[in-house]
């Protein structure tokens, strides 16, 4: 694998160019992205500095009096492990809880948050769904779909299901013996992440490169999961990521995840579908029900995704 590179020029998106006439440059960007990146960076997003610093604030307070001592039992254990000749590849550096918002929220469920904490996050989250759904307009028009469709494939039964998964990255004294988070992709549809401007450590996989992604006061990362992916039959693409260990600093990760509903089928757009097909290419993945692409994912998250892909052609080759 190359070394990392920092050189190239990663996709960043004003949403303030989307109101003027440089629209199609802006437009032209997230193209390019979600082709050949799959991930960028949103400013201007409409999601207010003051609530974001809010988030930030209790957020880190949080993992620090409920979560830090904790993990720093995990630590220990995990380096200890480590230094004994134990391979620890398979253990992720991080402190982690989730909050689930649709269909049905857990957030009153969570034990250790306070009513302010719940009430933030709440707001936060409403704000990410409203950012999330505007994004999967801002797709279909990119992919000349029409309005709605991408929220509408994602729908199921009960609407989309859709949470948030708060992370703490803390610094580890031994990088060379434990991931942050191991490489993979994303599942789901569309993630939005929330990450620490000051502590550095994600990078996504491309041309055989790991790319930083990089930390920009107030800004939104985007990524495209495996099921944009296949509607946009194969369009879009879903990339590898991961999270380095640092020996110092401690990195905030909150990523919302905008998914389909469990028992929506997902399969490529036939608009789409029809278009490849002019270049004798068709469809180039399969129908299946989400819920059942998770169960497999779930087992087999840190690989590549183009066997699960498979997998699901063969779940339906013998249905």
């Amino acid at each position: 694998m190359a070394a990392t590179s920092s050189t190239l020029s990663f996709p960043v998106i004003n949403m303030e160019k989307l109101q003027t006439e440089e629209k199609p440059a802006a437009m032209e960007v997230i193209r390019d992205a979600c082709e050949n990146w799959g991930f960028f960076e949103l400013l201007n997003h409409g999601i207010s500095h003051e609530l974001m610093d809010e988030v930030e604030r209790l957020t880190k307070a949080h993992y620090a009096s409920c979560r830090e001592p904790k993990f720093q039992e995990f630590a220990a254990r995990t380096l200890e492990a480590g230094e004994k000749g134990a391979d620890v590849k398979d253990v992720d550096w991080e402190s982690t809880f989730f909050v689930r918002h649709l269909p049905a929220s857990n957030i009153a469920d969570l034990p250790d948050l306070d009513d302010h904490y719940r009430q933030v996050m709440q707001q936060f989250a409403s704000e990410i769904q409203k950012l999330s759904e505007k994004l999967l307009d801002l797709l279909c028009e990119n992919l000349g779909l029409e309005q709605g469709y991408l929220k509408q494939a994602f729908a199921g039964s009960n609407g989309p299901t859709f949470g948030t998964k708060v992370s703490a990255y803390p610094p580890c004294p031994r990088p060379d013996l434990v991931h942050g988070l191991r490489a993979h992709t994303d599942a789901g549809g569309i993630i939005l992440l929330f990450q620490d401007d000051q502590v550095s450590g994600l990078q996504l996989l491309k041309d055989g490169e790991w790319v930083d992604v990089p930390p920009v006061r107030h800004a939104i990362v985007v990524n495209i999961g495996d099921q944009l992916e296949v509607i946009t039959n194969g369009r879009y693409k879903s990339v590898m990521h991961r999270v380095l260990t640092r020996p110092d600093g401690n990195r905030m990760s909150i990523a919302s995840f905008y998914n389909p509903g469990a028992d929506a089928v997902i399969f490529p757009a036939p608009a789409l579908v029809a278009a490849a097909d002019e270049e004798r290419a068709g469809a180039a993945y399969p129908r299946f029900v989400f819920e059942d692409y998770m169960n497999l994912y779930v087992r087999h998250k840190f690989e590549a995704k183009e066997p699960r892909f498979e997998a699901m052609k063969s779940a339906i080759a013998t249905a």
